[in-house]
């Protein structure tokens, strides 16, 4: 029994054809991938369009609105809304006097390192809290502990800075990097 090969004398044809046909497909798809990008691009535009239209006549009948009203109605503020402006008036003068007194109780051993204020970012109707973050060196022998407790005392007892703050407290602690002092964070609500 013998086994006939055939031979195929047009396999370089075949090889040619077969390379034109996968650049076609390559080409093809890149051409379908670039205007699929573009369409989404395109589409993306479109719906930010129709977005920015709508708010567009949203606030153009908003601002109609408050045209057609007669020009002697006023808006009055309520009780809440006028409480909230004359704190935020108040604010600043309590706050000049506060922070100058602070640096008043500042004993001369220590330094503050940083002071926040509504780090929490609290909306305007609860009381923000203000941390105050420093390092104290002790003096003498006494316990660097004893003197960070203290200052806190002194902050709490201090009439013009615990204005408006009902608790004064000693969040956190500790030895400072360089050994000999005491790093703390105080924390007034």
């Amino acid at each position: 029994m013998s086994t006939v090969f055939p031979i195929n004398f047009r396999r370089e044809v075949f090889q040619r054809e077969r390379a034109k046909a996968r650049r076609r497909a390559a080409l093809l798809g890149m051409w379908l991938l670039y205007f699929g990008a573009l369409g989404v691009v395109l589409g993306l535009y479109a719906l930010n369009l129709v977005s920015l239209g709508r708010r567009t006549v949203m606030l153009e009948r908003q601002v109609e609105r408050l045209r057609s009203q007669p020009a002697g109605s006023d808006w009055r503020p309520g009780r809440a809304e006028a409480d909230l402006v004359s704190h935020a008036l108040q604010d600043g003068a309590r706050w000049r006097d506060r922070l100058a007194r602070l640096a008043q109780l500042v004993p001369p051993n220590a330094r503050l390192t940083e002071v926040q204020y509504n780090s929490d970012n609290t909306s305007a109707g609860a009381r923000p809290k203000l941390v105050l973050t420093g390092e104290l060196r002790p003096t003498g022998n006494t316990d660097r502990m004893q003197q960070v407790l203290g200052f806190v005392g002194t902050l709490s007892r201090d009439s013009l800075f615990s204005a408006g703050y009902s608790n004064v407290r000693l969040v956190t602690t500790r030895a400072s990097s360089s050994g000999e002092g005491a790093e703390f964070v105080i924390e007034c609500r």
